[in-house]
């Protein structure tokens, strides 16, 4: 059976974590800042903060019934896997370079462990940028991984997702820059989710859910151009 998000979150999410989750509290923050490089290669940083809301997509199992009674912890039969497909979601982008700072998409596809909720994930995220008429676009893709040995505040281990990207970008400040990265995102929950969905996890503040490592390649340049901004620089 094939599993719209969007037909079972709203009747099921806040009740199914009210009774799974304990409330815990986490602490963290953002801040926009950042500089305009004129080096050919610069080395940014940046976190995505994912936004609450119903995730969007489909949901089934590789084999058999999928059962959605915990919107959190979906439930494929043993030996199969759980299915996902271009499950969308957003976040507000940080970064230390102004060209990083907008509201990310992605859109998620993974085959996961019906009993861990580990295995690969792939797909595509854009990022409007925030100070200019530009915009990224691009792919990614990894793994997803259960760390029982490292307990999250929910007490039931936590998730990492290692994650490679790349990306080109379009109009004004990022018009055919390109950039590659690394990300890693931390869950908390078997479906991953905005850790602001789980009741009483955020009131004091949480920490963003994804750390980005990567580099912007400056668009490319004849060699006599490239000189004379080398020796403006």
């Amino acid at each position: 059976m094939i599993t719209k998000l969007t037909a079972v979150f709203p009747y099921l999410l806040v009740t199914a974590l009210l009774y799974t989750f304990p409330a815990q509290a986490a602490s963290g923050s953002e801040q926009n800042q950042g500089w305009w490089p004129r080096s050919r290669i610069t080395n940014v940083t940046g976190t995505d903060d994912w936004l609450p809301g119903v995730p969007n997509g489909i949901l089934y199992c590789s084999e058999g019934e999928l059962d959605m009674t915990n919107p959190a912890m979906p439930a494929c039969p043993p030996g199969s896997t759980l299915e996902m497909r271009d499950v969308t979601a957003q976040a507000r982008m940080f970064g230390d370079d102004p060209r990083l700072v907008g509201l990310l998409s992605f859109s998620v596809n993974g085959s996961l462990d019906a009993l861990m909720f580990s295995g690969p994930v792939w797909g595509t995220w854009t990022l409007d940028v925030e100070g200019c008429d530009g915009s990224w676009e691009g792919t990614f893709y990894g793994d997803r991984s259960f760390v029982p040995d490292q307990p999250g505040p929910l007490g039931m281990g936590m998730w990492i997702g290692a994650l490679k990207l790349r990306g080109i970008g379009t109009g004004e400040c990022v018009d055919r820059l390109r950039m590659t990265g690394t990300e890693l995102i931390t869950t908390l929950t078997p479906l991953p989710i905005a850790y602001e969905m789980i009741p009483g996890l955020c009131d004091f503040g949480c920490l963003p859910e994804g750390v980005t490592t990567g580099k912007i390649y400056r668009r490319w340049k004849h060699r006599s151009a490239m000189a004379l901004d080398e020796l403006e620089e």
